[in-house]
């Protein structure tokens, strides 16, 4: 933190305060600037991108691994209305001697962004999830044993965002997921890029074997979140819902939601996954089985408020981390991609149809220099496969008022940064749905 920024200890809690506007308005307009995209019963008129953050990558570590190439934004609202992005400043392996997330506020809905601050977090984004006195619970990503070789209880930090983000509480070990119903793979050892952790230091991984992902939502009295985790002696992953009853510090396995029975063996399997409440009161879930184009998104359905999931079926849409909202008026929006950047749009309740847009395209358009573009370009230590994007693809969506959202997503110098002018980018993109 910097030196407006104050540390201090309340009740085994680390506490600090970052400063923050007042409340903002949700009656500011789209800006003049648009695109608007004529859709079969939608118009969805296109903002101008807004910079967060702009920062070269550098390399660290002892295998010189590069940081903020891959920075996975993520985005939350506060129950008053202002707004977080965070983006990590660690590199996507697991050989990270630190983990640090970086945070930036919006009191003016998107429109500016305030100064960065170094977050004790994770690589991977928190869930989270907006609680009482303007307050996000930050569902913490990585699951840990309680202790050495325990299989099947878990921990990790409590946090909470309070004031609008102006006050951080973290409690080391308050998170607990317990009694987990069978033995998960032990992170213990060499990681999964064959590099061996640091003594006393548990790295950061996106492979991790059980994590929080996606969506957390109070339903029936209880929070229900979703996750993923990966079985001890198998190779592929499965997700499901866990289930708290004290407001997000216990959490048990409460159902899965798909696994990889049907799925080749060469998939990831049921990982990375958003999940919404239907206008008919049914959850849907949208997740992750691959990496790449040719691994479709997998969606599934539950009409006992997450007790059961129907057999998952394979969308238009792909491949990484989905963002889900159901509009005001209705429509279903996703965000997702690799390659590149999509926002996907439904007007039917159950999102059986989908039309799509493309973001890189909307992006490119507007972008005023080469640095700014999102391009494509051949992954050199693999010559043989498709080509890849400068944009992690990780993306997140939020109604910031009705009908309007923002999605937030990056360009990122890959695969190394050309010269000092070449900067990863945290972008927000303010979008508007009008049904016709």
């Amino acid at each position: 933190m910097n030196n407006r920024s104050r540390v201090g200890l309340l009740l085994g809690s680390i506490a600090f305060a970052v400063g923050l506007a007042a409340p903002v308005s949700s009656n500011d307009s789209i800006p003049e600037k648009t695109t608007e995209v004529k859709l079969n019963g939608l118009r969805v008129r296109l903002g101008e991108p807004v910079q967060v953050a702009a920062q070269l990558a550098w390399e660290e570590g002892p295998n010189h691994r590069w940081v903020m190439n891959h920075p996975v934004p993520s985005m939350a609202r506060f129950p008053n209305g202002e707004l977080l992005v965070s983006y990590s400043l660690v590199s996507d392996y697991n050989d990270n001697p630190r983990n640090v997330s970086g945070l930036q506020f919006s009191s003016d809905n998107g429109k500016t962004w305030g100064q960065r601050f170094d977050f004790v977090a994770e690589h991977q984004a928190m869930v989270y999830l907006a609680d009482t006195d303007n307050s996000l619970l930050g569902i913490p990503a990585y699951l840990y044993p309680q202790t050495p070789g325990n299989e099947r209880n878990f921990e990790a930090t409590y946090t909470r965002l309070e004031r609008g983000g102006s006050r951080v509480i973290l409690e080391p070990r308050g998170v607990k997921v317990v009694d987990w119903p069978w033995p998960v793979l032990s992170s213990a050892g060499y990681g999964f890029y064959g590099t061996k952790p640091l003594a006393g230091i548990v790295p950061s991984n996106r492979f991790a074997p059980l994590v929080f992902d996606g969506t957390a939502l109070n339903v029936g009295g209880r929070l229900l979140a979703t996750g993923y985790g990966m079985k001890k002696g198998e190779k592929q992953y499965e997700n499901f819902l866990m289930a708290s009853e004290d407001r997000g510090r216990t959490w048990r396995y409460y159902a899965k939601i798909a696994d990889a029975t049907e799925l080749p063996r060469d998939a990831e399997g049921p990982n990375e996954i958003a999940m919404i409440q239907l206008a008919d009161g049914d959850l849907m879930t949208i997740f992750r089985v691959g990496g790449t184009k040719e691994w479709k998104l997998r969606r599934a359905y539950s009409h006992d408020l997450g007790r059961t999931w129907s057999k998952a079926e394979a969308l238009p849409a792909y491949s990484v981390e989905p963002s889900l909202v159901r509009t005001a008026n209705g429509t279903i929006a996703l965000s997702t991609g690799r390659p590149g950047i999509h926002l996907w749009l439904s007007t039917d309740p159950r999102a059986q149809t989908w039309q799509e847009i493309d973001i890189v395209e909307i992006h490119n358009r507007w972008a005023p220099d080469k640095t700014y573009r999102i391009n494509a370009f051949q992954d050199s230590d693999r010559p043989a496969s498709p080509p890849l994007w400068q944009t992690s693809s990780y993306t997140e969506i939020l109604e910031i008022a009705p009908n309007r959202l923002l999605l937030v997503y990056d360009r990122s110098a890959k695969p190394k940064p050309e010269n000092n002018a070449d900067l990863t980018r945290i972008f927000v993109l303010p979008i508007e749905i009008v049904r016709e």
